[in-house]
């Protein structure tokens, strides 16, 4: 690989997101950009870190109590306090993760398909797989039950979606803002991690 490539890693609950994205900066010697990113992002602004990670601005505080026990990286009990400009938090997530990744670096999530979209030496990685096999993975992965995990993809799904819509106006789904798509729940999770790895050495 390219010393300069970016991998940007996104993923609904249960695809394997948080194994194969920090499996694969470990696999090329990269750092791994994750909840960091919302920490430096927090500490520009002022803000918490949830409120970094969210996205949710200018919420009323009913709005606000319905959001507050929605994860973005499975951490259940995460509150959603308001922002003062979304259009602020885009730009400075975009400008440290820009300066974060300048050596090559695997990004999961933050909108980072969005985020450095044109940007050269990045390749934007998908990870998916179907509803019922995403659950199962989930529990292997993190140990959970059946119904605990159908409550988190529903939470996690609808917050990183929520995430993208309002920074991007765009959906987390959409096919042309990936260069590679994996269904991640028919591979095992270590051949999934190669598989990007090996795309990766071919970006420019």
């Amino acid at each position: 690989m390219e010393p300069m490539t970016i991998i940007t890693v996104s993923a609904p609950y249960g695809a394997g997101g948080s194994v194969v994205a920090p499996a694969l900066a470990q696999r090329l010697g990269v750092p791994f950009l994750d909840r960091a990113i919302s920490a430096t992002v927090a500490a520009e602004l002022d803000v918490s870190v949830e409120e970094a990670e969210s996205g949710a601005l200018h919420r009323g505080w009913l709005e606000r109590m319905a959001f507050s026990m929605v994860p973005l990286t499975g951490d259940v009990g995460v509150t959603i306090p308001p922002l003062a400009d979304e259009q602020e938090l885009r730009q400075t997530t975009e400008q440290v993760l820009r300066e974060a990744s300048r050596g090559g670096a695997v990004v999961l999530g933050r909108a980072g398909a969005w985020a450095l979209a044109g940007q050269p030496g990045v390749l934007r990685v998908r990870l998916y797989g179907p509803e019922d096999r995403r659950l199962v993975q989930a529990q292997r992965v993190e140990g959970v039950d059946a119904k605990t995990a159908r409550t988190r993809m529903r939470q996690v799904d609808e917050a990183r979606a929520d995430y993208v819509r309002r920074l991007y106006g765009a959906s987390v789904d959409a096919p042309d803002a990936y260069d590679l798509q994996v269904d991640s729940t028919t591979l095992p999770l270590d051949v999934v991690t190669e598989v990007i790895a090996t795309a990766a050495s071919g970006v420019s």
